[in-house]
């Protein structure tokens, strides 16, 4: 234990809107946050875009300050992420384009002729997630069309995540997670779909090679470690989808289990043995831990409430406040269940309320308690049922958002924390450095 007690990782979550990151010792326990927002370019409507450099600038800084926080060495590293988001590179890595960002819609607007015919069902078979008109699939059709010369001369196609990797350690990776909201990668083989890379005219050497979720990519290279504060014996390693890292630093690892993360968009993650009935029940899949023989994850999204959430708190609740959250928190407190009969629909765009701040902060809660629960309740038709959940996020940290979720879905809840997913991430950081075996080691060596 003496040698492993000097281990410290790091694991970062890069999420829709901001930059996460956590330093833990090799317990699990918590030595230092750090973060950064997220900054989107508009350059057209519909285009959310954001600047590469400034991109690995906000994740250099973050990792540089955990690092300066470090009792001792940092053994490893590693990203889950919000991830499909395209970039094109040089075969330098050096960026041709803006990292496109999965919210961007220009490919909606004008569907690209290379997607033609391709319809969600098959795109869902083949990736597992049913996207045809955004993410990169549609994102890099959209730049073969209308940036032909630029999108034929790329070294490189990829996302930010791996171009991330690519600045770190010199090697152009991709773990087979955050492959699948690429849209290029055939799930069940765990390879590219070459149907889909002759659409958009790409050849396989383009293109990061994959990898499980976990495996070490290589040290730092000398231009990274100055950039970041670390060594060069730190091991950078394969990251995931952000809410896949959440359920493994919330120990939801086994069917029948839920987790509940809430952000930008609130997700439901379940573990499921099998990829069929995942699919059979409308829910996006990941690889999670099927590569050793474990389950798939299934995940369902009530997306973009976040955003509502927030307006409501701005412009409503706490207008004019130093401490939001908790002014929101209170308020809800002293409401009665039902806010007085008042009830908002988070699925609108929000709206002026003529009723008091109490009943509008409890509205509120129990509009995202009840939107989770429609689709809680959509699942038991597919033969998923849930007694009990835990809740990460945020949300979860509030001393009463639990309870209403509990008292509205009848499930049990339990609170995991706020920073999930870059504790899971570190968690695939230490498999991959060797501080633990795998995710149960992991979640064994915190409870000690």
């Amino acid at each position: 234990m003496t040698k492993r007690a000097k281990a410290y990782l790091i694991g970062l979550d890069l999420g829709t809107s901001a930059i996460k990151g956590v330093l833990t010792d090799e317990h699990g326990t918590v030595q230092a946050e750090a973060g950064a927002d997220t900054r989107f370019l508009h350059p057209h409507g519909g285009w959310v875009e954001v600047e590469p450099e400034r991109h690995y600038r906000n994740v250099r800084d973050v990792i540089r300050e955990l690092a300066a926080a470090a009792p001792g060495a940092v053994t490893g590293l590693a990203m889950a992420a919000a991830s499909g988001n395209a970039l094109l590179t040089d075969g330098d890595g050096a960026p041709l384009t803006n990292i496109v960002n999965w919210m961007d819609c220009r490919a909606e607007q004008e569907p690209p002729a290379a997607l033609a015919g391709l319809t969600a069902a098959e795109v869902t078979q083949v990736t597992g997630w049913p996207c045809v008109s955004i993410f990169p699939l549609a994102q890099l059709a959209w730049l073969r069309e209308h940036q032909p010369d630029l999108y034929r001369n790329a070294g490189h196609y990829g996302m930010d995540t791996d171009w991330l990797l690519y600045r770190l350690t010199g090697k152009w990776v991709m773990d087979h997670s955050t492959a699948t909201t690429f849209h290029l990668q055939d799930q069940l083989a765990r390879a590219y779909h070459e149907p889909f890379l002759r659409r958009l005219a790409i050849a396989s050497s383009k293109l990061s090679a994959l990898t499980s979720s976990g495996t070490a990519i290589g040290p730092l290279t000398a231009q990274a470690a100055s950039d970041t504060g670390l060594s060069r014996q730190t091991i950078v390693a394969a990251g995931c989808f952000d809410h896949p890292a959440a359920a493994r630093a919330a120990g939801v690892m086994v069917p029948g289990q839920l987790m509940l993360s809430c952000g930008t968009s609130w997700v439901g993650f379940t573990p499921h043995p099998s990829r069929q009935r995942i699919l059979d029940a409308n829910l996006l899949c990941d690889p999670f831990l099927s590569a050793r023989q474990g389950p798939w994850g299934g995940m369902f999204s009530v997306p973009g409430i976040g955003r509502t959430i927030e307006w409501y708190i701005d412009h409503v609740i706490a207008p004019h406040s130093s401490d939001r959250m908790r002014v929101f928190n209170a308020a809800a407190a002293e409401a009665r269940p039902g806010a007085d009969g008042l009830t908002i629909d988070l699925r609108i765009p929000p709206q002026a309320v003529a009723a008091d701040r109490k009943n509008v902060s409890r509205a509120v809660m129990e509009g995202a308690a009840r939107l989770l629960n429609e689709k809680i309740t959509e699942l038991k038709a597919h033969g998923f049922r849930y007694e009990r959940a835990v809740m990460v996020g945020g949300p979860a940290s509030s001393p009463i958002w639990p309870a209403i979720v509990a008292e509205i879905t009848g499930m049990e809840v339990a609170v995991g924390g706020r920073s999930a997913g870059a504790q899971g991430a570190a968690i695939l950081a230490g498999i991959a450095a060797g501080v633990y075996r795998d995710e149960r080691d992991a979640l064994a060596a915190k409870r000690q």
